[in-house]
């Protein structure tokens, strides 16, 4: 009779204790979304214009298979909202999700993005927040990730987007992607260095996915890479004519 008072108890006080151990084990995150992609944007604000030579690589995967495209010219950016690439003789001028492609032989081609992120805001860390409802899911010492789940309208094919964050210099290292494809993956490593005191994006390298006409996603990878880069020396508007 005593045996089974104890093990009444043990039973009783079992949901009790288990009640008192929750609170202990959940760690509040130490940051907020606002702070972490607010910092990460003071380094992007502190670049007003820029220049390099870029050299673009991209490879379908289809069927297990591709072949890799090389493309050398050069890149330059005017903040908030302005890229001008030429790769190849092939000019590309870039506002917003608004694309001139100026081919070899001078032909005009007007593309607009769909089913991409909104770039009405410029091209930097406030299209974080801006194209996804964002929480932290992971907060320590070596890493910050944050979830992103696109609005609607945005990312059609794109189920969660996770930016990894450097807690030190709250810089943002790398971005993985789920797509309603379970079978495509999707991730971008960014590489920086510091010019003239500031941390600038030098590399990224990964895999995503393009939309075929049909709606099929066909997997790819990439690299992007800069070099001989002059930041903040001067960009003028007749350049993106």
């Amino acid at each position: 009779m005593c045996y089974n008072n104890r093990v009444k108890n043990k039973i009783i006080f079992l949901p009790l204790i288990l009640l008192l151990l929750i609170p202990l084990s959940y760690a509040p995150p130490k940051h907020t979304t606002e702070e972490v992609i607010s910092k990460f944007n003071g380094h992007f604000q502190k670049i007003k214009n820029a220049r390099a030579d870029i050299t673009l690589e991209t490879s379908l995967q289809i069927f297990g298979c591709g072949s890799t495209l090389r493309q050398k010219g050069y890149g330059i950016f005017k903040s908030p909202d302005k890229i001008k690439a030429v790769l190849d003789l092939t000019t590309y001028l870039i506002k917003g999700n608004f694309i001139r492609r100026i081919d070899p032989e001078r032909k005009l081609y007007y593309i607009r993005l769909i089913h991409a992120p909104d770039f009405s805001t410029g091209f930097g860390p406030n299209l974080i927040p801006h194209n996804f409802y964002l929480k932290i899911i992971k907060d320590s010492a070596e890493e910050i990730i944050i979830e992103g789940t696109p609005k609607p309208g945005i990312l059609k094919n794109v189920k969660k987007v996770y930016f990894h964050f450097d807690p030190k210099e709250y810089l943002l290292h790398e971005l993985k992607m789920t797509f309603e494809n379970k079978s495509i993956k999707g991730e971008a490593k960014i590489r920086y260095e510091k010019i003239n005191g500031l941390w600038v994006p030098v590399e990224t390298f990964g895999r995503s996915a393009i939309e075929a006409n049909s709606g099929t996603l066909i997997g790819f990878n990439f690299r992007l890479k800069g070099k001989n880069l002059k930041i903040n020396s001067g960009v003028s508007e007749a350049e993106f004519n």
